[in-house]
């Protein structure tokens, strides 16, 4: 048994260093990674808690205890902290720190006012699984894919041997020990072997999501419109073809949008003028649109607006929608009298008709747009005619 301790103490040495080192580097690499960050710092706490626990006998056993439990603590606060900011959710601070304040109670009563050793590791292995289980809510509310079924199995896996682990060594085996046999005791071995496979399983997983998550968001760089967020024209060609082999496209209305004038505003403004105001009009654009379609930018002061399938009338409202909508948009930079309008060019794909086909019938709705006065809407229709819809001439 002592020298299956020691290959564990090994192991666990190893293991926690190692995932410490990797995601400390992963997050020097790129400060954004906070995922990566709050890992690292639970590997650390966890490398601490280990060490101060296998070094009792040359320190004060009740204090290096409690530093070990603490840090013990602070791996799990750690995990979870990484989960939220892989979700980017709102960290649970409030709760993590209530079930640690109460976890402290017992901790420092049986410490110092009663000190009993077993029940410290009983209300310690609680508490560390109370704050695992915060995890819980979000994954159910979040997981979406294998990855996060995954970690929601792990950190459920993780939870019930905390509460178990007590149970089953002391109530089940009925093993106990005093701080003078704590090494060779069957809770540190059991401890230390369901903590080197479960810190090998956790930081196997978690670093393939951290890789996952960086592979996403270079990917998402290159697809994705630096100033708008909105998609570019390669992320547009993405979802094009990720919806023709998926669906038939036919039915479905693009839309070409062109902010009126634009050049003169960054002639008479600048250019950080021109970009507040392209910021501005993404933003109405995607929150208008909505669920009801794709936005995206395609160069300049163009936009892209692709529905899904609505009916004649709806489309018009929608495209109308967006056109005063733009036209609303208080830009602080320029006067009142100088409003930003939008045109548009519209045009319903047509059955065995390509996406590329009915851009440029759109565009050329856009053009007749342009030479009707701007700030309206026309709709190209299959016979190579076009409709100019302008409801409303004032705001």
């Amino acid at each position: 048994m002592i020298e299956a301790n020691l290959i564990f103490r090994s192991l666990m040495v190893v293991i926690l260093a190692l995932f410490a080192t990797v995601f400390a580097v992963i997050y020097l690499y790129d400060r954004k990674q906070h995922m990566a960050g709050w890992l690292a710092s639970a590997y650390l706490c966890g490398l601490g808690a280990f060490l101060v626990d296998i070094s009792r006998s040359f320190l004060d056993p009740v204090i290096s205890d409690m530093v070990a439990k603490l840090l013990f603590w602070c791996f799990s606060i750690g995990l979870i902290l990484a989960i939220f900011a892989h979700y980017r959710a709102r960290y649970p601070l409030t709760v993590i720190g209530g079930i640690a304040g109460v976890g402290m109670m017992p901790l420092l009563w049986f410490s110092f006012v009663d000190p009993d050793i077993i029940l410290r590791s009983i209300f310690s292995s609680l508490t560390a699984g109370l704050i695992l289980s915060c995890a819980l809510p979000l994954f159910w509310k979040k997981r979406s894919g294998v990855l996060d079924n995954i970690m929601f199995f792990l950190i459920t896996a993780l939870c019930f041997i905390y509460f178990l682990r007590p149970y089953v060594i002391y109530g089940v085996l009925d093993a106990t020990h005093t701080a003078a046999n704590y090494q060779g005791s069957a809770y540190a071995m059991a401890l230390h072997a369901s903590s080197a496979i479960c810190g090998l399983a956790c930081g196997v997983v978690m670093l393939i999501v951290v890789g996952h998550d960086i592979i996403l968001k270079y990917q998402l760089a290159t697809t994705t419109d630096p100033l708008t967020g909105l998609m570019n024209r390669r992320g547009l060609d993405q979802f094009i073809s990720k919806e023709l082999s998926k669906n038939d496209m036919s039915d479905r209305a693009v839309m070409i949008v062109d902010l009126d004038e634009f050049k003169k505003v960054n002639d008479n403004f600048g250019h950080e003028t021109g970009d507040n105001v392209l910021t501005r009009a993404a933003s109405v654009l995607q929150r208008v649109t909505g669920n009801l379609g794709r936005v995206g930018r395609i160069g300049g002061e163009e936009f892209i607006v692709i529905l899904d399938r609505v009916t004649s009338g709806d489309r018009l409202i929608v495209a109308q929608h967006l056109r005063l909508s733009i036209g609303m948009i208080v830009h602080p930079e320029i006067a009142p009298e100088d409003r930003i309008t939008a045109s548009f060019g519209i045009a319903v794909i047509l059955e065995d008709e390509s996406f590329a086909m009915a851009l440029r019938r759109a565009d050329s709705a856009l053009y007749e747009a342009k030479a009707g006065g701007r700030n309206c809407v026309v709709e190209a229709h299959n016979d190579n005619s076009f409709t100019q819809i302008r409801y409303i001439e004032r705001y």
